[in-house]
């Protein structure tokens, strides 16, 4: 029995009352007026301001130090963090090798986001785990000869994301592994049907497949070649990832909608397990499912946008 984790437990549980509910959710998906949304928001719990994206940014960094604080050692809860890193990675190199400044940061994972851009231009890179090191090192090589784009850095950094976080699996609590397993296949999946639909070679879209999970290389090969619609009916995918295939026949915010219910489900389930971090990953997770769903709300009242189109993009709440 871990005492850590049963404090770690029973201290979530007094904070999942502040998690919007349906019926908060549903109040502001109805919101006809960004004042009356940020009415909303605040009785919820957010902080009173004037800026939207500055009150969600805020709870993101503060969900994420929570999560920290909780993430008791021994179940791989540092994988989650590990994927922050590999994102900031990514926005430091496009500023450092592009002056792109399009993207923005994640909240700290394992190392703090100042570090990212500062060493990655000092070519100081023995802060950065090994994975991140090679993949930094080959970005620099394909700047030196003049052929590097914004998506091989994506690949790059995305490959070695998941490398880091499969070299961590041997002490990762199975709803850890079952987690970032199936985010691994639904990366694959992804570049099996953007691949097909922007016509690049065979070669091209297997380097860009991510560290293998449940998927062959075999079945991505295949979705790449005939695409989904007839490459669905070719490969022997059952379960979420038939659902998943489902979910791209009808685009890609269908789809993403799809992975990220799919991935909080078994999660949502064991909650109540006090000898599981599920709880912890759960609230966490659940969070910035929130975060994102709000944000999603903002921008259809921002841009006028309809409410029907809008419920495809919706995420399931935690609670």
């Amino acid at each position: 029995m871990d005492a850590g984790l049963l404090f770690q437990n029973a201290k979530i549980k007094s904070r999942e009352a502040e998690l919007f509910g349906k019926e908060k959710m549903q109040r502001l998906a109805d919101a006809s007026t960004r004042e009356e949304a940020m009415r909303i928001l605040q009785e919820g719990g957010y902080p009173a301001g004037t800026d939207a994206n500055e009150i969600l940014a805020s709870a993101e960094i503060e969900a994420t130090e929570f999560f920290r604080s909780a993430a008791v050692s021994g179940y791989g809860l540092e994988c989650f963090l590990v994927m922050n890193d590999y994102h900031n990675a990514k926005v430091a190199a496009k500023k450092v090798f592009f002056d792109s400044k399009s993207a923005s940061h994640k909240p700290s994972g394992l190392l703090d986001v100042k570090i990212f851009e500062e060493n990655l231009r000092k070519d100081d890179l023995g802060a950065f785990p090994a994975p991140m090191q090679e993949a930094f090192s080959e970005i620099k090589k394909v700047s030196a000869s003049g052929a590097l784009m914004p998506s091989a850095v994506d690949v790059l950094l995305d490959k070695a994301a998941f490398k880091d976080v499969h070299s961590r699996f041997s002490s990762a609590h199975p709803s850890v592994k079952e987690y970032f397993t199936r985010l691994s296949d639904f990366a694959n999946l992804a570049v099996a049907y953007r691949s097909h639909r922007a016509g690049l070679s065979a070669p091209v879209m297997e380097s860009m497949l991510v560290t293998e999970g449940e998927i062959s290389r075999k079945d991505c090969k295949k979705l790449f070649e005939l695409g989904v619609e007839e490459g669905a009916e070719k490969v022997s995918l059952s379960g979420v990832y038939k659902g998943a295939l489902a979910a791209l026949k009808e685009g890609t915010a269908a789809f993403e909608t799809y992975c990220d219910n799919v991935l909080l489900a078994p999660i949502k389930k064991a909650r109540f397990d006090m000898f599981s971090p599920a709880a912890v990953i759960g609230f966490y997770l659940g969070k910035l499912r929130e975060i994102k769903n709000i944000r999603i709300l903002f921008a259809r009242i921002n841009n006028g946008v309809s409410k029907d189109l809008i419920k495809v993009r919706l995420r399931e709440q935690y609670v």
